[in-house]
């Protein structure tokens, strides 16, 4: 059958298929980056977005502030509590309510994970150009003001 005279759609044109096959490759790319740290690239986001805040951070917040869905930034924050990365507190005014802060070891990670993650800024920034990059930013900030 011919593809131009098909009703199916053609997905190859598909902003949502072509998006989560470049994220896919992006995350491995930092991922790899930063492997020798130790960390993922969601972590190593997940601490720096934690460490913006001197107060902490609870869950929720979290989850918006990283546009991530709870169960996942709940995972993650596990799995940095366990090694040791972040500290979870019990709020004094609500014992219902935790929050989150990097520890001195996941300070001293992020400091280890970011020439890494620089060296993967620049490498990608040089790839497509830096005029390109600061379109793809701006392109992905205007996307994410779909929701």
């Amino acid at each position: 059958m011919d593809q131009k005279n098909s009703k199916e759609p053609r997905l190859e044109n598909c902003a949502c298929r072509n998006l989560r096959m470049t994220t896919r490759v992006v995350t491995q790319y930092y991922d790899r980056a930063l492997q020798d740290s130790g960390l993922k690239s969601t972590q190593f986001a997940l601490l720096n977005d934690i460490s913006s805040k001197e107060d902490g951070i609870s869950v929720n917040e979290l989850a918006e502030y990283s546009m991530m869905d709870q169960t996942t930034v709940t995972r993650n924050i596990e799995i940095l509590r366990k090694k040791g990365y972040v500290d979870i507190k019990t709020e004094e005014k609500d014992s219902r309510k935790k929050r989150i802060t990097v520890s001195e070891a996941g300070k001293d990670k992020l400091k280890a994970a970011t020439p890494p993650w620089k060296d993967a800024q620049i490498k990608l920034q040089q790839t497509i150009g830096l005029e390109r990059y600061k379109v793809l930013l701006e392109t992905l900030s205007l996307l994410r003001e779909l929701t």
